[in-house]
């Protein structure tokens, strides 16, 4: 039976307009739209501690504007919380181990923990902070709203599919773009037959050596074509006078691609994925999935523009479900995989080109 909600904490390193943090605690705070009607979390206190150093003057309007609570602390905003939501800088793509670690010291048993982002710095991080959170019977759980915003059109993996390869396109900085290209994915592939394992092993590419590894068959142009398909966004001509272009099939992709880089996984099943983080090319995030018989399934992953990013609704969504029943809406594995993974590409000794062994990176 869904439990109530009294009270949840915000644990947040920064709190502007427009930012994660803000676009999940107001919902929590204020309400958001669900279901065709404004839903608010009726009878739930929100509480936020701000670490130090950050700008606090958005934080003080809403405590005066909506009774938000502030705390001085982080014990003092777990305090009796049943609930805990952790928001990292920027994009979420770099964690803090220390501030987790005091969140899972000073919460009450049975309390849900979510990290926005990904959920430690390393792999070996992960698992410890697993491992406390079940020590105190917390669950712990990360991502993003790319794991659980519109596909357009609509997917859903067929039941007992057999993949062979995943492509996703993004675009950002590292590690940002890595961070979304991973939430993107998993969510696609982890339907496929068998689930998510883990990686044997990844292969960094970029500049020209892009390029090459598509005429190679290390990744498949047919796929990014049927990806970028469903672009709203392409660049190039369509920016300047509208018009439509094949933009694969004219050639145009190297040419408009920015800094282009590419990560390539082959997974432990066999199942190949590649993450192409293409500036200039396409304004949006959209993926591509070929099963073993051949069919291709491609979508795009919908972020809704601001101000109302309501794809931060559906993530909202997904929280309270989770703060309600402490059920997961994804496996604790995928948080563990993807920071491993980070911690994965940031390592200078995968950028040689080659194929590295990563068998330590699994689910469980």
């Amino acid at each position: 039976m869904p439990r109530e909600l009294k009270k949840i904490a915000f644990v947040v390193e920064e709190f502007s307009v427009p930012s994660p943090a803000q676009q999940l605690l107001d919902r929590f705070l204020i309400g958001y739209p669900r279901d065709g009607r404004f839903h608010r979390p009726e009878g739930c206190r929100v509480a936020a501690h701000l670490t130090p150093g950050a700008n606090d003057v958005e934080l003080r309007r809403r405590a005066g504007d909506f009774g938000l609570t502030l705390a001085g602390s982080v014990k003092e905003a777990v305090a009796d919380a049943d609930g805990v939501v952790i928001v990292w800088r920027d994009t979420g793509a770099v964690a803090n181990d220390a501030v987790l670690r005091e969140v899972l010291e000073c919460a009450a048993g049975k309390t849900v923990c979510f990290v926005h982002g990904v959920l430690a710095e390393s792999l070996s991080g992960a698992r410890a902070m697993m491992k406390l959170a079940a020590s105190r019977n917390i669950a712990l759980l990360s991502g993003t709203p790319l794991g659980v915003t519109w596909r357009l059109p609509e997917f859903k993996l067929p039941a007992a599919t057999v993949l062979k390869e995943a492509l996703v396109v993004v675009q950002g900085d590292a590690p940002s773009g890595e961070l979304d290209g991973l939430e993107c994915l998993a969510p696609v592939i982890e339907g496929r037959r068998g689930g998510e394992v883990g990686w044997r092993r990844i292969r960094h590419l970029e500049g020209p050596a892009v390029w090459r590894g598509g005429d190679e068959g290390a990744w498949s142009w047919p796929l990014l074509a049927s990806a970028i398909s469903r672009s709203d966004m392409p660049q190039g001509d369509a920016v300047t006078d509208g018009r439509t272009q094949d933009l694969v099939g004219l050639g145009l992709v190297p040419k408009l691609a920015q800094s282009p880089r590419a990560w390539l996984i082959e997974h432990q099943d066999g199942l190949r994925s590649s993450i192409l983080v293409l500036d200039g090319v396409v304004g949006d995030y959209n993926f591509a999935v070929q099963t073993a018989g051949g069919r291709i399934y491609s979508a795009q992953i919908y972020r809704p523009p601001s101000p109302g990013q309501h794809h931060f609704s559906e993530l909202a969504r997904a929280l309270e479900e989770l703060l309600r029943s402490g059920s997961s809406p994804w496996s604790a594995g995928r948080s563990v995989l993807i920071a491993g993974g980070l911690e994965a590409f940031a390592n200078p000794r995968t950028r040689s080109g080659k194929w590295e062994e990563t068998r330590e990176l699994k689910t469980g």
